[in-house]
C-alpha cells in the first residue's frame, strides 16, 4: 500500500520471420498507484514497430493501452477490472488494419482458507465475442484440489457464419459444465 511505480523501456530489435528481416523500434511506459490495501491503479501504453504475421508479413505501427483497476474491498473479495487496447496501422498505406478492445473483469470470493469462488466475464471486439466462466475450488490439503465450473461463450451472429445471420445479436457458441478432482502422489 502507499507506493506508486514508473516504468519505461526503449527497444531496437531485428527479427526474422517467413525468410524476412525486419527492424522495429518500440517504446513503452507504465505506472502502477497502490493508494492503499483496498485499491490499485495502473496504466501501460506501448507504441512502435511490429510484424503483421500473415502469409505475405509486411512491418506495421501499434499503439496499445491497458487500464487496469484492482478493488479488495474487504480481504476476501478483489475484482481486478481491465480494458485492453490495441491498433495496428500498415505503414506502407497508413490504413488501418484493426482496433480491438478487450474487457475483462475478475472477480474472487474466498469464503474460507479453502473454499473460493471465481468469476471471469470477457468481452473481446475484435472477433465480437462474451465469454463467462465461474469456478468454485474447494482445497483439501496443499496437494488436493477439487473444481467445479461452468463456461459459457457467445459470438456476434453476423460473425458465426457471415451471410446467414443478418443481425447482430449475441448467440451461444458453446457452454460446458466441469468438474476436475487433482491429487498430488507422494513418494
Amino acid at each position: 500500500a502507499r507506493n506508486i511505480t514508473l516504468t519505461g523501456s526503449v527497444n531496437s530489435d531485428r527479427e526474422r520471420f517467413a525468410g524476412m528481416d525486419f527492424s522495429k523500434q518500440r517504446m513503452a511506459i507504465g505506472a502502477r498507484i497502490n493508494a492503499s490495501s483496498k485499491a490499485l491503479l495502473s496504466i501501460d501504453i506501448n507504441h512502435g514497430d511490429e510484424i503483421r504475421y500473415v502469409a505475405s508479413p509486411f512491418l506495421g505501427s501499434t499503439t496499445g493501452v491497458n487500464l487496469g483497476v484492482t478493488l479488495r474491498p474487504s480481504s476476501r473479495l478483489q475484482s481486478d477490472v481491465s480494458v485492453i487496447t490495441n491498433r495496428f496501422r500498415d505503414l506502407r498505406s497508413g490504413e488501418q488494419v484493426f482496433d480491438v478492445k478487450i474487457y475483462y473483469v475478475q472477480t474472487t470470493y474466498q469464503f474460507t482458507d479453502r473454499l473460493l469462488v471465481r468469476n471471469i466475464l470477457e468481452h473481446n471486439t475484435l472477433n465480437g465475442t462474451l465469454g463467462l466462466n465461474l469456478l468454485g475450488t474447494y482445497r483439501v490439503n496443499a496437494g488436493t484440489v477439487f473444481f467445479v465450473g461452468y463456461d459459457d461463450r457467445y459470438r456476434q451472429s453476423d460473425r458465426i457464419v457471415p451471410g446467414v445471420f443478418a443481425d447482430d445479436q449475441y448467440r451461444r457458441i458453446n457452454r460446458a459444465v466441469f468438474a476436475k478432482f487433482s491429487y498430488l502422489f507422494r513418494r
